[in-house]
């Protein structure tokens, strides 16, 4: 079970957490932030458990989340406080079981951790790919082969179907369904718990995107193009972005990629909180990056680069210029 945090503890630690984040501390901040933790047992309990909050924060609402990041205002920051206080007092399970596409993707029969990719083949023999922090369902019944993707992303190479008559092949997001035509594509979720947004890939064949509240007919993506939906409409269609399948080797192909897109790359095969300074963030970025060390990555890209890693938690490191 997880021990119960005071809340005064709780609101001291969210306002240290929201400090941190805005910038390195002083030398009297630093002495006034290791005496606190030491000066009462609560303290460290709430600190422990904030930088709990720090290695999820990919699952706080967007909105706390961007308001932590944007250095708030008064009325804006007691808010935010408020907010991170109350995922420290409860701890990330609850709000994981309080939405339900987290909850559904924390009970999904088929997952990945963090860092992990897996292959796999369904009963049809079609060859499904799971990206880091995936969770999906399967279910194969006479009318459908579905695949339902609750989190992260997948990518599929569909068989022929050999019941009679053929069944459609369907991946189904919250945003809606993509119904194969003979093809390898990619299913990605994108966005935020209460905004969310599936990205489409196609590398062979096409699919039909059908959002779940549109009014209109399905969409058509052909080899060679990707788009986006939501729960209303599919977004204007762009060509594949290049090496984008490169983690299906495990491996992240940079050419003349912005760093901040690296690293947006790097955070999803991580634990924890990674920060890019904005005046680092169009620096571009050459090489053939293992995805199953993304530290090393990161020590990569410090040796290769005039920037540097400041940790300031075990889950907290920001990209600063030297």
């Amino acid at each position: 079970m997880n021990p119960a945090i005071d809340p005064g503890a709780a609101r001291a630690a969210a306002q240290w957490l929201v400090r941190l984040h805005a910038g390195p501390l002083t030398a009297a901040e630093q002495q006034a932030f290791q005496a606190w933790r030491a000066g009462d047992p609560a303290h460290e309990t709430a600190w422990q458990r904030a930088e709990l909050v720090c290695s999820t924060l990919a699952s706080v609402p967007p909105a706390l989340r961007q308001a932590a990041d944007g250095a708030p205002q008064p009325p804006q920051r007691r808010a935010v406080l408020y907010g991170l206080a109350g995922l420290i007092a409860a701890g990330p399970a609850l709000w994981l079981a309080s939405q339900s596409e987290p909850w559904q993707a924390w009970r999904a029969g088929i997952r990945t951790a963090r860092g992990e990719i897996r292959h796999m083949n369904l009963p049809d023999g079609t060859q499904l790919v799971l990206n880091t922090d995936t969770a999906i369902d399967v279910r194969f019944d006479d009318g459908a082969r579905l695949v339902a993707l609750h989190a992260g992303e997948i990518h599929v190479a569909t068989a022929h179907d050999g019941a009679v008559p053929a069944r459609p092949f369907l991946v189904r997001s919250s945003n809606g369904a993509v119904r194969a035509l003979g093809t390898h594509f990619s299913v990605r979720h994108l966005g935020s718990v209460l905004a969310p947004r599936t990205q489409v890939s196609v590398s062979e064949g096409a699919v039909e995107i059908q959002p779940s509240q549109a009014s209109g007919g399905a969409r058509r993506v052909g080899a060679g193009q990707q788009g986006s939906f939501d729960d209303r409409a599919v977004s204007a269609l762009a060509p594949l972005a290049p090496h984008a399948a490169g983690w299906l080797q495990g491996v992240l192909i940079a050419e003349r990629m912005p760093l901040g897109e690296v690293l947006d790359h790097v955070a999803r095969y991580r634990y924890g909180v990674l920060r890019c300074d904005p005046a680092l963030a169009a620096m571009p970025v050459d090489g053939i990056f293992q995805l199953n060390d993304p530290d090393n990555i990161l020590l990569l890209l410090q040796r290769s680069l005039p920037i540097r890693l400041v940790r300031r938690t075990r889950y907290w490191i920001s990209v600063e210029a030297v």
